[in-house]
């Protein structure tokens, strides 16, 4: 008897044919999922049933993947029925298993297949996740009309309870699924053959990644070097692909003659030679460019699938927190200052509060990737225009510290083309680290902020978390103040 599928495994196999073997015979290799991995699940199932509500009148197949048959049988009885919408129906042909997000009944007495997605743009995977969704409705005898995707509008602005109808969009892809009905049969059974045979062995490639991360990537890429060609920033794929033809792996390795952009090359020569990079003229130009007193800033964000306040989008950074430090004078000993807002609220409007009553009329705002402190500060200017002109001034005043990093003023070879702040600091400032910190990244905070938001902890680990969030926050201010006071030395 064959082995049955699901349509998640036929996605994988069109990502990648391995990673469809490993997924049915390697299970022992697919990591625990981590929290926030586990929060866009989460995410999703909260768009799925929003997008109920789309539809009224429909009925819930509710049973779970460990009731399958009876989740089949009970959405063979709906559809006999003739309810108005059947919401996650399962169905089983031709050796797969697919649960449809929504299918309505239509005019004409057959089914439109509604495929519901949390992103707010229709990707090229789409179509091919709605296409064998279709194909096994029909092998099923489906009578199926049009094949809808419906995502989020990010045109949508809350204004009170969310109305499906205005939150999400829907876009016909019928024409788009045909196209690509003949090519699904064919790819099932090459995905059926190929669980029957031994592992396949293609090589790393852009699918280890695109459209999605792969669980089995440490296990495929146990062999590769830490700095591999894989890290020469901005390398193209098909040269990626040449040098591992030519047997390059480490970037030791890269011939001097391979075509490289001049940035690409100088990363190569400070990992051969083993000797940095300072262009002390670039530096002492970047460093002239500061006025006193400095702010050193840094924003955390959430970024809600489901706004959760009045005016905002889905997927905005919304701030809850930042950490300010302060100095007057170069090497001046740095006044700290900082905000964490409470999740019972908007904690945009404290924020705000804290901003302009602590950053003073003169001198710079220090970011790292400034772009994205600016963005916030101008975002908060069209939430709240009252106080618009005074947020939009102090993102005028930003000035980005990543700037001679990225223009590879100063590269040291800890950075192996890279140059965030979590690479810059333990080769800048030794004695400072993220390690061990329970609170140790962007991420974490805005998981462990959405946990004391959510009402997921108790009184007294939220209490722990706001005591790590204040931690972590201001590590990445002083963290600035370390790096910069390392580029005034540099250029001295």
């Amino acid at each position: 008897m064959a082995k049955r599928i699901s349509k998640s495994q036929f996605m994988m196999g069109l990502q990648c044919p391995k990673r469809l073997w490993l997924y049915n015979f390697r299970k022992d290799l697919v990591p625990p999922t981590d929290p926030a991995t586990q929060r866009l699940f989460d995410e999703g199932h909260r768009v799925d049933e929003l997008s109920r509500k789309y539809y009224k009148g429909g009925e819930l197949v509710s049973y779970d993947f460990r009731q399958l048959q009876r989740a089949v049988a009970r959405t063979a009885e709906l559809i006999k029925a003739g309810v108005p919408a059947v919401y996650e129906g399962a169905f089983t042909a031709d050796n797969v298993l697919v649960r449809c997000d929504i299918l309505k009944k239509n005019t004409s007495g057959g089914w439109d297949l509604i495929e519901v997605k949390s992103s707010t743009s229709v990707k090229e995977e789409h179509h091919s996740d709605v296409a064998i969704q279709r194909h096994v409705l029909e092998a099923a005898g489906v009578r199926v009309g049009k094949t809808w995707l419906m995502r989020i509008n990010n045109e949508f602005v809350k204004d009170g309870e969310i109305d499906p109808r205005k939150f999400f969009v829907k876009e016909d892809i019928t024409a788009e699924v045909a196209e690509l009905l003949p090519s699904v049969k064919e790819n099932l059974a090459k995905f059926l053959e190929l669980l029957a045979a031994p592992c396949p062995e293609p090589g790393i490639g852009r699918h280890c990644s695109e459209p999605y991360d792969c669980e089995f990537r440490p296990f495929c890429w146990k062999g590769v070097p830490e700095y591999s060609i894989y890290n020469i920033p901005r390398l193209g794929w098909d040269k990626k692909n040449l040098l591992k033809a030519m047997g390059v792996i480490s970037v030791r390795d890269v011939p001097d003659t391979f075509d490289l952009n001049a940035a690409q090359r100088l990363y190569l020569k400070v990992e051969k030679t083993g000797k940095p990079v300072m262009d002390r003229k670039a530096l002492a130009e970047f460093l002239a460019e500061l006025k006193y007193p400095l702010y050193h800033i840094d924003f955390e964000t959430i970024m809600p699938g489901i706004p959760l306040y009045d005016g905002t989008r889905p997927y905005q950074q919304l701030p809850f927190q930042v950490s300010l430090h302060v100095q007057d004078a170069p090497g001046a000993e740095p006044r700290h200052f900082e905000y964490l807002g409470d999740p019972a609220s908007d904690p945009r409007p404290g924020l705000i509060d804290f901003l302009l009553k602590n950053i003073g009329p003169e001198g710079s705002l220090i970011a790292y990737n400034s772009a994205f402190e600016c963005s916030r500060l101008r975002e908060m200017a069209d939430n709240f225009p009252a106080r618009g002109d005074a947020l939009r001034a102090l993102a005028d005043r930003a000035v980005d510290l990543m700037r001679p990093f990225k223009q590879q003023a100063y590269v040291l070879p800890e950075f192996r083309g890279r140059y965030s702040i979590k690479v810059l600091l333990p080769a800048m400032v030794p004695d400072m680290t993220y390690e061990g910190l329970p609170i140790g990244n962007g991420a974490d905070a805005q998981l462990a902020y959405m946990d004391m938001l959510e009402g997921k902890v108790d009184r007294a680990a939220a209490e722990k978390i706001r005591a790590d969030l204040l931690v972590y926050c201001g590590q990445d201010t002083m963290a600035m103040v370390k790096i910069l006071a390392r580029l005034y030395e540099t250029a001295k």
